[in-house]
């Protein structure tokens, strides 16, 4: 599947653009808060510089792969980088997923929402047989929570066991009623 590094989608505050070589360093320096490393690492620890850099390369090797992936959210007012939001499924998760990361000095601003409904529209339009999407948010999350409700998620009776000592809890939007509400 092909993905064109062109796509662009717009929200009133944020542009969004297929994650890109250009974001690697922005998206280790994110990662490199232990505000952000809390929820989106196995141990809530930060890690090295190596292994980020091959977490983004994941990112940009699942665009080519699968076609879709995370979205670079840059500001349309500054053009700064804010972080990552989209549709990710690697091999083993238990959906297609709507995660989101926006640096801690974003917080509070409404971008995570404001991103993942473009999104999940996106991503409703380009695979029109997708019953719903999910998202895999650790049950101490409270934040991520707040924004799986903002974008018309329900917390399920699912888990994703991501790793031996991390149990994630799984929220989910179905197609119809998703649409009805944000589409």
């Amino acid at each position: 599947m092909t993905f064109d590094p062109e796509l662009r989608l717009e929200t009133e505050r944020l542009t969004l653009r297929p994650f890109a070589v250009d974001d690697v360093e922005a998206h280790i320096a994110m990662m490199s808060d232990a505000k952000m490393a809390k929820f989106l690492t196995d141990d809530g620890k930060v890690r090295s510089y190596g292994d980020e850099w091959r977490a983004a390369a994941s990112y940009l090797g699942h665009w080519h792969i699968r076609g879709f992936g995370f979205f670079t959210v840059e500001e349309k007012a500054t053009s700064e980088w804010v972080g990552r939001v989209g549709p990710w499924m690697p091999g083993g998760w238990p959906g297609l997923e709507c995660g989101w990361s926006i640096c801690s000095k974003h917080w509070g601003k409404g971008y995570a929402p404001e991103a993942a409904i473009a999104t999940i529209k996106w991503t409703f339009e380009k695979f029109p047989e997708l019953e719903r999407i999910i998202s895999i948010i650790d049950p101490s999350n409270r934040n991520s929570q707040a924004v799986a409700a903002k974008i018309g998620e329900a917390r399920t009776d699912e888990t994703f066991d991501y790793s031996p000592n991390l149990k994630l809890d799984i929220w989910a939007a179905e197609r119809k009623a998703w649409l009805a509400r944000f589409g």
